[in-house]
Order: structure tokens, then sequence, then C-alpha cells
């Protein structure tokens, strides 16, 4: 019998035959569940008898190997995540097969049918087969339940897998040249977030709350252009770091440098391996850093390189998975990719360890940096992390001698300028901007919509009333919004009182809008939130910087720490830094070139405090007050209760060292389940 890990997490006893010389560990079966069928993999085997048979083993290799086994296991108990949940998380969509019912096409010709008959025929029939609900709602039911008695449709069951294309759209035409063919506010608006852009996704547009209505009148009016694929563009080689190859085989590196360069470096060490007969794997947390790089890698590596994520056809996914498997290759890929069974996987890459993406939200806040440390231990692999800046915790490996950093950061210009609250552009930097106006210039705003709101009658910033973040004021969209919870408001009153707001700060909204009225909207004008390591510019202008020290966290220097190293990376000549407050210790460092005293100072704070990378932190909701006792006295004595107003909960915070706590945790959570609403591992 097989033990087969389900997609709910559990493990189920299957019968069937195994015909194959290798061990069934590893590979993928189609299962029956409930009234279709389900994926399944294969993690053990044992003796006994079951009336569930395995429909089929779909795959000519194993999904996984033995270490991506292993890898699950460890980090479903880092991260208390039943084992089957996390696994399914991590694989790429392509292998999740479900057995559906579908309505397709008898044998019988249509013949003597009415008009409306006809027409669903031929519209199953060019679809292959449709869902007998999505059919129904489309049609008169009655007249499909005809269809089917008389033999003219019928029922089939078929193993699917889902759709994962994506839609992208692109500027078409320069936007000067754009904004004159247009006069609606909201559509300029829109052509301006295009610009400076390669592609940008239908998804990350409808978030920002432009309309598909916008959209398509655009595409008709042919100043964008939709697209699902994208086009690998040649690039140079650089010159490869022979030095920098001998330090990385066997060991841990930390890259600091600009992407070209990191980029040039990983090349090289991945061609160095292709040499020797093994794989390497390329971990991107940003899918625009994945696209720039892919056109780089394929100059090298041709057909040598495999992608890896959820904007491939799932075709091509399933290929590429298991093309890995049988030869040296580099495997270039977003987070879907690391249980991928490469060939004699020899390095593994996580390109931008600083980015926010390494926190993957939706898989219990699982850090793939954590994640590739743990991979290349199980592998003996060496392990290379590229970066524009150093996060707290990578910087803190190599204090401690546990990895090696390499590269020269780069060093433009830097002049800090002081700005009143009530000013978007000071007088001292809009004379810079008239000197260097036909410069290719990006400017930032870590801050979406157009303010923050302040409430005179609650005398404090709008809150939201799900989560507790400070609420966005959209001018574009006419409303409020939470950026952490997509919680929305129309009204534009205080959620808490109904009493009138006001503006406070500015947004990228309103930034864009002043550039607008005082130096107008050029072709060499880019906007965005954060720096792209990916994209360069000659000039670089944060017009305010503040709003990341705002933040109720203990990240919050850091965070602003690596916002502008990122910034300062990505600038070519200059660097120009608006800010209230001009004597804050990170500003003084970056006028300064001095920014490894805020590393060396920070890590001291933090563990003075207790805190990351020197501590783990957990965070437990529970309608039991006096569940804090317990977990003083049995999981670790560094804990501390907070009362939920809004969720009417306690949240206890506990921070531990030993990984062993983690088990007493599980072990809590079997005890009070009833009480317990949530846990966390490392939730900030």
């Amino acid at each position: 019998m097989f033990r087969i890990l389900l997609p709910n997490g559990r493990v189920s006893l299957y019968s069937g035959r195994w015909d194959k010389e290798d061990s069934p560990l590893g590979w993928r079966a189609l299962v029956p569940s409930g009234s279709g069928g389900t994926t399944g993999i294969v993690v053990g085997v044992s003796e006994g008898e079951t009336e569930r048979e395995v429909i089929e083993f779909p795959d000519e290799a194993p999904l996984l190997n033995q270490w991506g086994l292993s890898l699950v296991e460890e980090l479903s108990l880092d991260y208390l995540m039943h084992k089957g949940v996390l696994l399914f998380k991590l694989l790429p969509s392509a292998f999740l097969w479900k057995e559906e019912e579908l309505l397709t096409i008898a044998d019988i010709k249509p013949v003597g049918l009415d008009r409306k008959s006809l027409e669903i025929i031929e519209y199953v029939r060019k679809r292959r087969g449709v869902k007998p609900e999505n059919l129904k709602k489309k049609y008169n039911p009655d007249l499909i339940k005809l269809l089917l008695k008389k033999g003219f449709l019928a029922i089939k069951r078929s193993w699917r897998a889902p759709d994962v294309e994506e839609k992208f759209y692109r500027l078409n035409l320069p936007l000067k040249e754009a904004l004159k063919k247009v006069r609606s506010k909201e559509k300029k608006r829109l052509l301006v977030f295009l610009a400076g852009k390669e592609l940008v996704s239908e998804e990350e547009l409808i978030e920002w709350g432009f309309k598909r209505r916008l959209l398509n009148e655009l595409l008709r009016e042919g100043l964008i252009s939709l697209e699902r694929e994208h086009l690998s563009r040649q690039r140079d080689k650089g010159k490869p770091s022979v030095e920098l190859v001998k330090r990385v085989f066997g060991g841990r590196v930390l890259i600091w440098s600009t992407f070209e360069k990191a980029l040039q470096e990983i090349a090289f060490i991945a061609e160095q391996n292709l040499n020797r007969g093994h794989s390497t794997l390329i971990l991107f947390p940003d899918y625009g850093e994945l696209e720039r790089s892919i056109s780089v890698l394929n100059y090298s590596f041709g057909d040598k390189l495999i992608e890896i994520h959820s904007r491939l056809q799932a075709r091509r996914v399933y290929e590429n998975w298991f093309r890995a498997y049988r030869e040296p290759v580099v495997v270039a890929g977003t987070y879907i990719s690391m249980l991928c069974p490469a060939h004699s996987l020899s390095t593994v890459v996580l390109f931008d360890e600083s980015s926010a993406g390494v926190k993957l939200r939706h898989v219990g806040n699982l850090d793939i940096r954590r994640a590739s440390l743990i991979l290349t231990k199980k592998l003996g692999a060496s392990l290379v992390f590229t970066t524009p800046a150093p996060s707290l915790s990578s910087y803190y490996m190599v204090k401690k001698g546990r990895m090696n950093l390499e590269g020269e950061p780069p060093s433009p210009e830097t002049t800090v300028i002081k700005r009143d609250p009530t000013e978007v552009l000071t007088e001292e930097l809009y004379k810079q901007l008239k000197i260097y106006k036909d410069k290719d210039i990006l400017f930032l705003v870590p801050k979406h919509g157009y303010s923050y709101v302040y409430c005179p009658r609650c005398e404090t910033l709008s809150e939201c009333p799900e989560c507790g973040t400070f609420l966005t004021y959209s001018l574009k969209r006419e409303e409020l919004y939470c950026t952490r919870c997509r919680y929305q408001r129309e009204e534009l009153t205080c959620p808490e009182c109904e009493g009138e707001l006001e503006e406070v700060g500015f947004g990228l909204e309103k930034a864009v809008e002043v550039i607008e009225d005082n130096l107008g909207l050029e072709d060499n004008f880019h906007f965005s939130t954060h720096p792209h390591w990916e994209s360069k510019h000659e000039l670089v202008v944060i017009l305010s910087a503040d709003s990341l020290l705002s933040v109720p966290s203990y990240r919050a220097k850091e965070e602003l720490l690596l916002y502008l190293l990122k910034a300062k990376n990505v600038a070519g000549e200059k660097l120009f830094v608006q800010t209230l407050f001009p004597d804050e210790e990170v500003f003084k460092a970056l006028n300064e070139g001095a920014t490894e005293t805020i590393y060396s100072k920070e890590l001291e704070e933090r563990e003075r405090d207790m805190l990351p990378p020197f501590w783990r932190l957990l965070l437990i909701k529970t309608t039991n007050r006096e569940l804090e006792n317990y977990v003083f006295k049995v999981v670790s004595p560094n804990v501390k209760s907070t009362y939920n107003v809004r969720e009417n909960s306690y949240e206890l915070l506990v921070r531990f060292r030993e990984r062993k706590t983690l088990w007493k945790v599980k072990q809590l959570l079997k005890r009070f389940s009833r009480d317990i609403i949530e846990v966390k591992v490392d939730p900030f």
C-alpha cells in the first residue's frame, strides 16, 4: 500500500501496482477523492489492505526527490504548518490536477435540432467540454437536460490542469505623444503609470484602481498593447570573476552589487556548474527581476536555461520540471521552483535577498532565505545571496563569519534636503531638477494613494477598522482604503466618528500631480513607490522617505535604510533625498557613506530587545485569557500579552531561540485547539 500525502494535509492509504525499478517516494499519484479525484504525493509504503486504489501515476519520473520531501518536513515544523498544506502551496499549480465532470458532444449527429440547440452543441464542441454548472448559467437548464436525455450531449470525467495564463500591458507610444491623444484624467494617470515599465500585469493595474474599461478603450485606441508571453532580449556577457567563483563553491556568499554585475557573476557560476555536469537553481522573489534576468541568462545558456513560475503555461512548467530531473540545467524561477528535483544541484542562488517577496505571507510567513539555507545544508550545496542592500539578517550572518561578503556597492553623489511638512517639492530640489530636467529621473514616494487622512474630532490619523493600519486616501478612486487588508470605504468620513477628514502628508498620486504642475510630465520622468533593482536611472529623487519611520514596527529603521540603499543602487549619477528629519542618524550615515555603522547599531539594539535575528517571534491569538500562564510555564518565559479590541481576542507574543520550542507549541495547539484562533511564526 502507498501512503499518499493529500492537499488537505492528511496522509491516506491507497493500494495499487508499482512496476518501476525506482522507489515510489516523491511520485505524483492521481487518487479518488469524494465524487471526483485529486492529486497526491507518495511519502511512504506500508503493509495492509484498503479498498481505495490509485487511479494513475501520470508522470515518467518522481515529482520530488528525497531532499525535497525532507525540506518540506523541516519547514512544516519551522512554520507550524501541515506537511500536505505546505507542500501543495509550494508546488506549481500545473501539477495540482483535479478530476472534473464535463459535458461533451456525443457521437450522434445533431440532425433536426432547433437553432438554440445547435448553438449549445457548437459552444460545447469548440471548448471540447464545458462544466455543467457553467453551461446551465449560459443556456436554459431544461434544454440542456433534454439534449442529454436524447443523447446529443454526454457526461464524461476529465482531469484538468489549472489555467495559469495572465495578461500584461505596455505603453505603445512615447508618453508625451500618448498624453496628447487622450482627454480623460483617468486615462492620463494610467498612461503615466505604464510609462517607463516594460510590462505590467492586469492584476497589478486592477489593484491600483484602474478599470478594465479603461484598458479596453486604450487598447482599441492603440495607445497600449496586450501581451501574454515575453520574448527574451540578448545582452552582452560580463567579465567573469574567477576568484569569486572559487570562494562560492562549497561555501556561502553575499554579493552586494548592482543588478547587472550580480547577474553576470551568477551567470558565470552557473556556467562553471554546467561544465562540471551540475545544475544551478536561481530563486527570484520579485517577478520583475526574474523577467529582466531571463534575457541575460537566455543569451548565456540558450536551451540549458529552464523557467519555472506561475506565469508560464502549465504545459511548459510540466515539461521543464521533468527535464531538470533528467539533465544538468540552470533553473530560474519564483518560489514554486524551490522543490524542483534538479539534476546534481550544486548551487542555490537567492536573487535579491532583501526583496519584500522573500516572506511568503500566503505560505505561513515562510522566509525563502531560511528555506534556501536549509536546502543547501541538506544538499551540501553552495549558497549565494545577491542584494542591492543587505537585509539585517544577512548582514548578521556576514558579521558572524557564516557568509562571505563580496562586491562593490555603487556610490553616486548623495544630497539630503530638509523639507517642511507642507512641502512636496522644496525650492532647493526644484532648482536642481530644473538643471537636470533632461536627465532620466526616477521620482520615489514610499506611499500609495494621495495622502493619509486626519480626523480632528478623534485627534488622530484614521485607522482601518479591520486591522488598524493607517488608511490611505485615493483621489483617483475617490475612496479610503487599507494597503494591508484591502478594506475600502467610499464615504470620505472617519470610520470611528463619521467626522470630516483632512489630508495629511502625501502619496504617489499627489507627487505626480505636483511634478506635473511644476515641471510637466516628460518621457524621461518615472514614478514609483519603491526602487526596482533591475532599473537604472541617471537621477533618483526620494520626495519623502519619512513615512517609513512612522510604521509601528521594530523593523522600521531597517526598512528605511534598505529603501535608501536600494535607491542609491539604481542611481547612476545623483541621489536626492527630501526629509523632515535630516539629522536622523540613518540620513546622516547615508550622506557620509557610513551605512555599515547603522547595521551595527541596529544589531546591538535588536540583541538587547530580544528581537530577530537573535530571537524568533511567535504570535498566538486566543480567546482564553488564562492561556498566557500556560505559555509562560511550558513554552517560553518570554511572553507578552495584549488585548485586541477589534477582534475581541488576546494576542500572546512569544520570543524563543531553541527549535524545540516549536514542538511545545504543537502540543499546545492540540491541548487548546478550541481556544486558539491563530498561530503565526515570524509574523512581522
